[in-house]
């Protein structure tokens, strides 16, 4: 008996190796996509984020945007989030998930059905999420799992590289936030580790924050000291008291050396 179940087993595993290679077998972690005709997206980004204006909002009607995703979580400094951008701006989705950057990769084409949604400020980015609680400091709260993700969100196997918009600190305008941008000719203006808000300044004397998670894998690297170009998201925001434009790194490979 032992025997004739090691035959069964090894016949069913070679029954599903032979499957796998007519039919194609996919990782549970790849997500599945909606084909190349994505829903029509009813309004864009920046024409949502003038209608909410920086309130909360329920969103109760149908309304759809769409949009390329940005950003990715690999290297830790985004955390259960993503953003989109379409041609109008940028949004951040409170996805509430991990390993984000294989549910939804850096590229690919969104849309977010918002009945039901809230949708808030917070940075000077708009944010789309699930209604937060009236105390709750923050204007939207997390998408509750991935089945109510899958409600809203859908990817198609539609693929695009978002160039940065490249940009000088005095050209920065809360319209740019949320949105991938570069600025060049950087210099940090203290020596240390990335962890935290670095300072940097550009030829004009004019500053800007670099903010980077405690958590990401490049967080205790040393700060360049020479001038470099930074690319990342937009924000806008108090650094010890004081009020900046922030960017947000992907990843360390975001700074890179002037020529």
């Amino acid at each position: 008996m032992p025997h004739r179940n090691k035959i069964l087993h090894l016949a069913s595993w070679m029954i599903v190796v032979i499957c796998c290679s007519m039919m194609g077998c996919k990782s549970f972690d790849e997500p599945a996509g909606e084909g190349d005709n994505p829903d029509a997206a009813n309004i864009s980004i920046a024409d949502l984020h003038s209608m909410v204006a920086g309130r909360r909002v329920v969103i109760n009607e149908d309304i759809t945007i769409g949009g390329y995703v940005t950003t990715s979580d690999e290297a830790s400094n985004f955390y259960r989030t993503f953003i989109i951008e379409d041609a109008s701006g940028g949004t951040e989705v409170m996805a509430g998930l991990y390993d984000l950057h294989n549910i939804y990769p850096k590229g690919y084409y969104l849309t977010v059905s918002l009945k039901g949604c809230a949708v808030g400020e917070n940075l000077g980015i708009m944010q789309i999420g699930m209604p937060a609680e009236d105390y709750s400091y923050y204007p939207t709260d997390y998408f509750s799992s991935r089945v109510v993700m899958d409600k809203h969100v859908k990817r198609y196997n539609l693929r695009r590289d978002i160039a940065p918009t490249p940009l000088a600190i005095k050209d920065l305008s809360m319209d740019y936030c949320g949105r991938l941008v570069n600025i060049a000719g950087l210099t940090p203006t203290q020596e240390g580790v990335w962890a935290g808000y670095a300072i940097f300044t550009d030829k004009n004397g004019q500053y800007i924050a670099v903010y980077t998670s405690e958590y990401a894998d490049y967080a205790q690297n040393s700060l360049p000291t020479w001038s470099v170009s930074i690319t990342g998201i937009l924000q806008y925001g108090k650094v010890d008291g004081e009020e900046y434009y922030i960017i947000k790194m992907r990843d360390e490979k975001d700074c890179s050396s002037n020529n």
